[in-house]
């Protein structure tokens, strides 16, 4: 009877034990939907740089001092692929000339170098706001930092699944454990994508931008893991890498339509632009949510205003179709990029000229293998580089319209460079002589027969 009852409780005990576990469980996971709400603290600079190194660097020191694999069960909470990481733990530890570029709410990023390539790393920011807050509710540091480190882990899986040309590549990861989890990521590297930049920039390549913000968009709405939310849109989430605009903040990603009962609950307010959405509830889904909240998002904050300044003037039916599909989300983002292709098509054809077949024969002189470099140049509206004036044509027929309709060019070089849209770069002058021959150039130099200056 001794035994029976010792038996008994043997069995207690352990049902209590399994039900805690359950418990502890549940409560780990249930926090991982929470990790997809909005963050909306955005990216500030008030630390300095020796700080945010001083905090990296003691971080990094311990890396080589723990086992990796004592950080392996942080790691299953997420499917991470190590075969895609060419970067790990003792390559973060290598390498150098670590600068600190920005904080948010969770992460802080650096720029390093190695083998020589400039890379972001990015790992859990100690003084960030998600930890603080977790601080002041109550929790103990070794949990608020776990939480941080859970959702850097499931930043790194998502870049790693959304493979795209517009989202940044994760190029290495490291995991390790010291009574704290240490995490930390890297990728590419580019630069902030500022309002003020994007205003500068020529036509043809704000036309890029929205371009590449449409291919992405495109991708959200159609992929293998279904409909995607950009929840926190806003330009601090993009970086422009080698002149492609990319998403490198995955971290407020939502998955999936929202779940409906009725129309009532498929309506969508934006509140800062005082415009809202009715959306259809089909088989308990709202259907397209999430596409037509990226469509007014990515508008807001891009397509509506990088487009319509400087449009030329065949190209202006099209554009105002895009912008007005952007602004009231009256398409889907299967037309919009439908008439992105078609108006980059266009541009770099150069059929939105409307000739019809005409030509203007050429009244420019020719003198090949001649340039001006360095000399002559003035700054221009439509130039592609923040000096001189580049301009990109169709053809030689564009250029020397370009150049009558602007008082100030009397000659340009006709280059072999294209753009991005394959068109030919020229370089406008404000002047002519002191020609330096080249060869090895096949450049010319085509200068108005008007000018005082010919040679």
């Amino acid at each position: 009877m001794t035994r029976y009852r010792m038996e008994t409780r043997v069995f207690l005990f352990a049902i209590i034990v399994i039900f805690i576990n359950v418990l502890i469980l549940h409560k780990t996971f249930s926090g991982l939907e929470r990790e997809n709400m909005i963050d909306p603290g955005g990216t500030n600079h008030r630390h300095s740089s020796m700080d945010m190194y001083s905090i990296f660097e003691s971080r990094l020191r311990k890396l080589t001092e723990v086992s990796f694999d004592r950080g392996v069960h942080l790691e299953h909470l997420y499917p991470l692929s190590r075969d895609s990481a060419t970067l790990g733990c003792q390559d973060m530890v290598r390498m150098t000339n670590y600068r600190f570029l920005a904080s948010g709410w969770t992460k802080a990023v650096y720029s390093a170098s190695y083998n020589n390539k400039t890379y972001a790393v990015k790992t859990v920011f100690p003084k960030g706001r998600d930890i603080s807050s977790c601080l002041e509710e109550g929790h103990l540091y070794d949990k608020c930092f776990y939480k941080a480190a859970k959702k850097l882990v499931k930043e790194i899986s998502l870049l790693q699944k959304l493979s795209h040309p517009n989202i940044v590549q994760v190029f290495g990861f490291c995991i390790t454990s010291d009574n704290l989890y240490d995490v930390s990521m890297v990728t590419e590297l580019g630069d902030p994508v500022e309002l003020i930049r994007l205003l500068q920039m020529s036509w043809e390549d704000r036309l890029k931008v929205a371009y590449d913000i449409t291919k992405l968009l495109y991708f959200m709405a159609h992929n293998q893991f279904g409909t995607i939310s950009i929840n926190d849109f806003r330009r601090q989430q993009f970086v422009r890498v080698n002149d492609e605009i990319k998403l490198s903040d995955v971290d407020d990603i939502g998955f999936g339509d929202p779940i409906c009962q009725t129309d009532d609950d498929c309506t969508v307010t934006f509140p800062n632009a005082n415009f809202s959405l009715r959306i259809s509830c089909q088989n308990l889904r709202c259907i397209g949510h999430n596409e037509k909240k990226n469509i007014f998002n990515a508008g807001r904050h891009f397509t509506t205003f990088l487009l319509p300044h400087g449009v030329p003037k065949g190209l202006q039916p099209l554009v105002d179709r895009v912008v007005l599909g952007y602004s009231n989300v009256t398409m889907n983002t299967k037309q919009l990029l439908y008439l992105m292709d078609k108006i980059v098509q266009m541009y770099g054809s150069g059929s939105y000229l409307n000739r019809n077949g005409t030509h203007t024969k050429v009244l420019y002189n020719k003198i090949p293998y001649q340039d001006l470099p360095g000399i002559y140049d003035y700054p221009c509206r439509l130039s592609l580089t923040g000096y001189g004036c580049t301009v990109s044509v169709f053809d030689l027929q564009e250029a020397e319209a370009l150049c009558n309709a602007d008082e100030q060019c009397l000659a340009f070089v006709f280059t072999k460079e294209q753009s991005w849209t394959g068109r030919t770069l020229i370089h406008m002058k404000s002047n002519v002589g002191y020609l330096n021959p080249n060869i090895n150039t096949n450049l010319y130099m085509y200068v108005k027969p008007t000018s005082s200056r010919l040679m």
